[in-house]
């Protein structure tokens, strides 16, 4: 079981790093504000989630790797991977769109409005990630670990992830965002990405 990843980046995708690692390079899935998180080069620590998916028809098998910054994103991800019908696309796509103390909140506080807002979420999954989370999940906040982001970066995050669907080279659009963001700090995320577009 591999447990973290400590190497130097060597590539950054729109919804991965590849990880150099004594010579080994891991291509690690992440999520948009993990991107956001890491240096465009050095040596960072990936906390890692590793899974295998077996094809029940040909018996072929995919192994991936997940990767976290902060341990309490990790076990949050775990956690809603557990719940039918959250894959892990579903599960990256949650906390991509929200803070790990968001969704955390949110599961705890009933607020599947949070959920349902995410790109993929339906009403029927929200209130199973609610129902099956609340009783697994600890009262209280997350830790204070780097996790929770301001309020302007998570709109930026989720702005960011859009124009990067849109196929849009991410350093472009970062700075796109940090000129619109330095004029009209509270846009929103809609708000945002047409403000970003003009700019580019």
């Amino acid at each position: 079981m591999i447990d973290s990843l400590n190497g130097e980046v060597l590539e950054r995708g729109q919804d991965h790093v590849v990880l150099d690692c004594h010579g080994v390079g891991y291509l690690i899935g992440v999520g948009p504000r993990t991107l956001m998180e890491l240096p465009a080069s050095g040596t960072v620590r990936l906390h890692v989630h590793y899974s295998v998916t077996v094809d029940v028809r040909s018996g072929s098998s995919e192994h991936r790797l997940y990767g976290f910054k902060h341990p309490d994103e990790r076990q949050l991800f775990r956690r809603l991977i557990e719940v039918q019908g959250v894959s892990a696309t579903i599960g990256m796509a949650i906390l991509g769109a929200r803070s790990a103390a968001d969704v955390h909140t949110a599961v705890l506080t009933g607020n599947e409005e949070v959920l349902r807002s995410v790109k993929g979420i339906g009403p029927k999954l929200a209130q199973r990630i609610v129902a099956e989370l609340r009783g697994k999940l600890t009262a209280g906040p997350l830790p204070a670990s780097g996790t929770v982001l301001p309020v302007g970066n998570t709109v930026k995050a989720e702005a960011l992830s859009a124009l990067l669907s849109l196929g849009l080279d991410r350093a472009k659009a970062e700075r796109a965002l940090n000129t619109v963001l330095s004029e009209q700090a509270d846009a929103g995320v809609e708000t945002l990405i047409k403000m970003a577009l003009k700019n580019l």
